[in-house]
């Protein structure tokens, strides 16, 4: 505040009463301070306005997240949540849409509310707004997606590995005509998903073709459309693995309306409502996304109590539920 009040040419006091937003403050001095603060990239320092309050708990953290629609992240929040009300802690949440502007926009807003921790799905490779805070000292975990930074917290699923065991189910049931629909590959958990795909498919000796690979951000009602579309216009594939829960709602729709879900077999990744209840049940290798913003949030904790060792890596794999879908056999 000392290099911003000498930057902009007026006193400590008035820096203090404009970031504050206390009034007083002449019109021109609050416009010569705040440019002061842009051009110096000033931020409230929030362990700073920790150690005024009479305790040392955590008062709130910024969660930003992809799309809080989506079932996925919405568990996620609960699961911090929960972290967070075991410490009377404020939860703000924003969704970025994918958008690394829209990623930086939030976190900008939440550091300016004087969040103690954020907790941060990237939308980019992690070199923006966000570096610029954990260099500040701001407590950072990722969560889902692995930027491209070194020495940070993380918590996410094992996507390579969770593919390659749904790949390696279908294959065991005798698979070899194994159609893919995914997300958008340049999205990093996307893409180390079907790494998973092609690497238990080339040990297997087998190389998908083309049309049976199919990527793309879309929602649950577009992915039916799509399925529906490539299953009618070749050769049926006698297995599908569903690389996303919309993918996996959308494939899942497909087949019902084609009559052929006791024909193809079907494994998706992460779990979906109602996977247990539609005939066959929808077989899956789970995320447990409720446990995953746990984690997340005890992470953020530790460093918030203080924790001051190596970045925290920590990758969760899970085992297949088995429920039907993916246990069927070719069909002659």
């Amino acid at each position: 505040m000392r290099d911003v009040a000498e930057h902009a040419g007026v006193s400590f006091k008035t820096v203090s009463r404009v970031v504050n937003r206390e009034a007083g403050v002449r019109p021109e001095l609050f416009v010569r301070v705040e440019d002061a603060i842009g051009q110096l990239g000033y931020r409230p320092d929030h362990r700073a306005s920790q150690l005024r309050r009479s305790d040392s708990a955590a008062v709130t953290i910024g969660f930003v997240l992809v799309d809080v629609a989506n079932p996925f992240f919405g568990s996620i929040l609960r699961g911090i949540e929960e972290v967070a009300a075991s410490r009377n802690c404020l939860v703000f949440a924003g969704s970025t849409e994918g958008s690394e502007e829209r990623e930086n926009q939030l976190i900008e807003a939440f550091v300016g509310r004087r969040v103690d921790g954020l907790i941060v799905v990237p939308s980019g490779a992690g070199v923006g707004v966000i570096k610029s805070e954990i260099d500040r000292g701001t407590p950072v975990v990722f969560l889902d997606i692995e930027p491209e930074l070194d020495g940070v917290d993380l918590v996410r699923s094992d996507h390579f590995q969770g593919a390659q065991i749904a790949t390696e189910h279908l294959l065991a049931q005798g698979h070899t005509d194994i159609a893919y629909f995914g997300d958008d590959p340049d999205i990093a958990s996307a893409g180390l998903r079907l790494r998973g795909f092609f690497d238990a498919m080339s040990e297997a000796g087998l190389t998908p073709a083309s049309h049976r690979v199919v990527t793309g951000s879309h929602t649950e009602s577009e992915w039916k459309a799509i399925v529906l579309q490539t299953l009618q216009a070749s050769k049926l594939p006698t297995a599908i693995f569903s690389a996303q829960n919309y993918v996996t709602i959308g494939a899942a729709q497909a087949l019902h309306e084609l009559s052929l879900q006791e024909r193809v077999a079907q494994i998706g990744f992460d779990d979906v409502e109602l996977a247990d209840v539609i005939e066959p049940g929808l077989s899956v290798v789970p995320q447990h996304p409720r446990n995953l913003g746990r984690r997340a949030a005890e992470v953020l904790f530790s460093r918030l109590d203080g924790d001051t060792g190596p970045a925290h890596r920590e990758i969760i794999s899970n085992p297949i539920t088995e429920r039907g879908s993916g246990e069927i056999e070719p069909q002659p």
